[in-house]
């Protein structure tokens, strides 16, 4: 065999190999399930409508926005979470292991979900949804309620459970809660844009604060205060107690 038809032949195997190996290639890309689908969910981390807004060791807070016609990907729910609601919007609910349903959600909805569940949202209305989604991670410890009854942010809370206790509250212009005493950790969520003036015992002077709608602020212990509505329009928020 000349040196000629030894080179011919070596480059005849060369791409050989290299066609079987696109062949290998193209044929584990072909067989592996694409992500986001109800086989083949992805994170909630990777999912792309859901945005982290708030995280410390105790919650995870989304923004979570689904516009008109759009859909997410089938994702997990890997964390006990709370979803607070800050658009009116239609959707169709699709989970694994449980029937569709179809959601008329409204502004300042409140909604505890246990994990661990995989589902995808399709927004079937003609407005965008948008909702803050808060996953509870560690129980905060060290925290106890006093026995002394103390006044509340609000009259009676809308949602409680062994994980959160969670108030509502609505003030028209000019409007105050009473000063109130808060004994856990947790959250404090605008559902609507406002201003208010916040007197907190212990202070000189009042906080002034213009909030945006979803708004979040975190309370990390004890504090007796007293919100007012110094805005022009009504102001709604929701109160989140972690146990």
């Amino acid at each position: 065999m000349t040196q000629q038809s030894i080179m011919r032949k070596r480059n005849e195997l060369v791409a050989l190999s290299a066609l079987f190996a696109l062949c290998l290639a193209a044929g584990g890309t072909l067989s592996q399930k694409p992500a986001g689908t109800a086989d083949s969910p992805v994170e909630l981390s990777g999912e792309p409508r859901h945005h982290p807004k708030f995280e410390n060791e105790f919650v995870r807070v989304l923004d979570v926005t689904v516009p008109a016609g759009d859909a997410t990907l089938w994702h997990v729910h890997r964390r006990d979470n709370v979803v607070i609601t800050l658009a009116d919007a239609n959707l169709r609910i699709e989970t694994v292991d449980a029937a569709t349903a179809e959601v008329q959600w409204k502004l300042g909805d409140v909604n505890f979900r246990k994990a661990t569940y995989v589902h995808r949202a399709i927004n079937i209305g003609t407005t965008s949804f948008h909702n803050l989604t808060i996953e509870l991670l560690e129980p905060p410890a060290g925290f106890s309620e006093s026995s002394v009854l103390k006044e509340t942010i609000a009259r009676q809370p809308i949602l409680e459970n062994e994980r959160v206790r969670v108030y509502r509250v609505s003030l028209e212009p000019g409007q105050s809660t009473t000063m109130h005493t808060h004994f856990l950790p947790g959250l404090g969520i605008a559902v609507t844009s406002g201003k208010i003036e916040v007197t907190t015992e212990g202070k000189t002077r009042p906080d002034r604060l213009t909030l945006p709608a979803g708004d979040v602020r975190w309370r990390a212990g004890q504090v007796t205060h007293q919100i007012k509505n110094v805005g022009r329009t009504r102001f709604e928020g929701v109160d989140l107690e972690l146990k």
